[in-house]
């Protein structure tokens, strides 16, 4: 099958915001959303910003931890500008250019390793995936009533899932061996079947399940090598273990109370422990990359749709949610402050290097 051209994916995904935004403001009218915004409390909305930062500093503080391990170290200073830059990448340029890899490229132009830099990234996001994954299936018993709602329960099992296949992958040598051979014998059996005259239209579905099949194995082989690589990076070193862990927790803890505030700046009372359970089911569904700029349109939706689950008005959600995103751009554009301001030895020249995201 022929790849659908990067621009034609940008103009599709562009699309499916629109309609997004078009459903959500379909059953959210303006004037209740003005209402909502119009109402806003200064100091909660202060106190939101605030967690916002503080969010920022304790990621940054998770990937400086990281990089010093192997790298020469750096000023926390240092990578908290290239963290903004990250985010200017991320959520503002509309470009091929991701984020995470931009951090990587100043990150290793730094300590002189491309490569731990890489790693770093990896490990960094790698670690607050693994939390959401737990988090999705552990969360949800806060509020245990919400558990039976399938909207929280397959989330909750697909967290199980994909956190059970993390461990597998990182424990056993030859993760791969049964599950290959089980596909080959049973792509083989389809093929026998094929052969058969009236089995001969099952070929272009099964030779494109195959070819799925195998690309989905690719990533995972590469996946386990990058988890190998990480492993490496952090065995024997329980400290650092240790900070790892209890900053991904500290992000997850801050971005729950980071909510519950950004509902506050709109006077809207949330049960606290109902935004803990919710919040990892929505980030992981949120995650689905189906729209540009940060899953526009998309994200605020998941919100909207989830806490309509515990009553919480659809406007009212969707004031936070945009809030919410506003946060984001602002740091986004506080990074590109700092990209027009960095030293020019080490800034990234858009115009003579190309990434791929």
């Amino acid at each position: 099958m022929k790849k659908i051209p990067k621009t034609l994916q940008t103009v599709f995904k562009l699309i499916i915001s629109l309609v997004f935004f078009s459903v959500l403001l379909s059953f959210v009218r303006g004037n209740e959303l003005f209402a909502v915004v119009h109402k806003i409390s200064w100091p909660w909305f202060a106190i939101s910003f605030a967690l916002t930062l503080t969010q920022l500093a304790a990621s940054c503080a998770k990937w400086k931890i990281i990089l010093d391990l192997k790298g020469k170290p750096l000023s926390y200073w240092e990578l908290l500008k290239i963290y903004l830059i990250h985010y200017f990448f991320s959520n503002i340029l509309p470009s091929t250019f991701g984020g995470d890899v931009v951090r990587s490229y100043y990150a290793g132009r730094l300590i002189e390793n491309q490569s731990y830099a890489a790693v770093s990234i990896f490990v960094e996001r790698f670690s607050g995936v693994f939390c959401l994954f737990l988090l999705a299936v552990i969360a949800p018993f806060l509020r245990i009533e919400l558990l039976s709602n399938p909207y929280l329960f397959v989330p909750a099992c697909t967290g199980l899932i994909c956190a059970a296949i993390i461990v597998w992958l990182s424990l056993a040598k030859n993760p791969f061996a049964v599950p290959n051979k089980l596909a080959e014998g049973f792509f083989s059996l389809l093929r026998r079947l094929m052969a058969r005259r009236r089995f001969v239209k099952l070929a272009k579905p099964v030779g494109y399940t195959e070819n799925l099949y195998y690309k989905i194995l690719e990533r995972l082989k590469k996946l386990k090598g990058e988890m190998q690589i990480a492993t490496d990076a952090v065995k024997n070193n329980q400290q650092f273990v240790r900070r790892l862990i209890s900053l991904t927790l500290l992000f997850n803890i801050l971005m729950w109370v980071n909510i519950y505030s950004t509902f506050r700046a709109f006077h809207v009372e949330v049960n606290f422990l109902a935004i803990c359970a919710l919040v990892p089911a929505i980030m992981l569904v949120a995650q689905v990359p189906v729209t540009v700029l940060g899953n526009l349109g998309y994200y605020e939706s998941v919100f909207v749709f989830y806490f309509l689950l515990i009553g919480v008005d659809g406007a009212q959600t969707l004031a936070m949610s945009l809030f919410l995103r506003l946060k984001s751009l602002s740091l986004g554009g506080m990074g590109f402050i700092v990209y027009l301001v960095y030293r020019q030895k080490h800034r990234l020249q858009l115009e003579k290097r190309e990434f791929v995201e």
